[in-house]
């Protein structure tokens, strides 16, 4: 079994009205007792905003509440368990964990309309531990706009801030998540970026015609750039059958195209678990083996599969990520 990296889950969102331990046991797809199940190395743990428009019972509080109670129950359910797994902020940490026999768990944020046009802001959430920003989610924001299927959105790029924002995110070790962000957004992060990047759970879109996927350009662009897409298991992304499928054969496909594209060093695994309502024939971390098992089986090399497990995405840390 390869132990992997994952860049993406919501199941933090679980915790949001909850007294009882669920980041730890739930009926979902992640939690920390299937990571140590599944001897899973890290998982990056979104805090994901929900829209605003969406009638909840109950209400959702104010963003700036939203963030404070799921950034809490992260550190105490990570601190409750202490004896499989440890925050981690950087790649010597998350190396260090693993050799204690601990997995790592990573802090990150979907939607940063959080920031709310603040650099201050930025500087907070890496206090707080936040370690990647998805810039975007499906609303424009104050870093730029979404994937949409409006063109003219599409084209859009950062705005003034997103372009100032990018170089703090840099200097302070936050990854730049692309996922969820316009096509003109993808090339200013391109363009302006000192640093990898990542699109956390995004697909190929020549196999998947669907704006949040990569086009084979993107593809290439990142592979230069030295960044890494994480493999999404929601059907939507994976395929255009519309029966809700998400086979290991259509996962397969996607990580070919991404190695033929982009090369061996530009794929890594962002699940988007909890974040799906879809069930994928891979549906939680123990089950990850039957993926690299089906690779194997069509020529990818043990070298590559490490890579994909977790070589590329821990580069990417080490170079990015403080």
């Amino acid at each position: 079994m390869y132990s992997y990296v994952d860049m993406h889950c919501d199941t933090l969102l679980q915790t949001l009205h909850a007294s009882s331990d669920l980041l730890y046991e739930n009926q979902g797809m992640q939690s920390l007792k299937l990571m140590r199940e599944a001897k899973q190395m890290c998982q990056f743990f979104a805090i994901f905003f929900p829209p605003r428009h969406e009638e909840r019972t109950p209400p959702l509080p104010c963003d700036d509440e939203f963030f404070r109670i799921l950034c809490e129950n992260f550190y105490k359910e990570i601190d409750k368990h202490q004896d499989i797994i440890a925050v981690a902020h950087n790649y010597d940490e998350i190396m260090g964990n693993w050799k204690k026999g601990l997995s790592s768990a990573v802090l990150t944020v979907e939607d940063g309309r959080i920031v709310d046009g603040k650099m201050e802001n930025v500087r907070c959430l890496y206090e707080q531990g936040v370690r990647a920003i998805a810039l975007t989610w499906n609303f424009s924001n104050c870093f730029g706009y979404p994937n949409s299927k409006d063109i003219d959105i599409m084209e859009k790029g950062l705005t003034e801030f997103g372009k100032e924002a990018l170089a703090e995110m840099n200097r302070l070790g936050i990854l730049i998540d692309v996922s969820h962000l316009s096509d003109g957004g993808f090339y200013d992060v391109a363009s302006l970026s000192n640093k990898p990047f990542i699109a956390s759970h995004s697909n190929c879109r020549e196999l998947t015609q669907h704006p949040r996927n990569l086009t084979d350009d993107m593809i290439k662009i990142l592979a230069e750039h030295g960044g890494v897409a994480g493999l999404n298991f929601y059907s939507e992304f994976v395929n255009s059958r519309k029966d809700g499928i998400t086979s290991i054969e259509d996962l397969v496909a996607h990580v070919l195209h991404f190695i033929k594209v982009g090369g061996e060093d530009c794929i890594g695994i962002g699940t988007d678990f909890d974040g799906i309502d879809n069930v994928p024939e891979i549906a939680h971390p123990t089950q990850m083996s039957l993926l690299f098992d089906a690779l194997e089986k069509k020529g990818v090399t043990p070298r590559q599969l490490d890579k994909l497990a977790n070589k590329n995405v821990l580069r990417v840390i080490k170079e990015a990520m403080r």
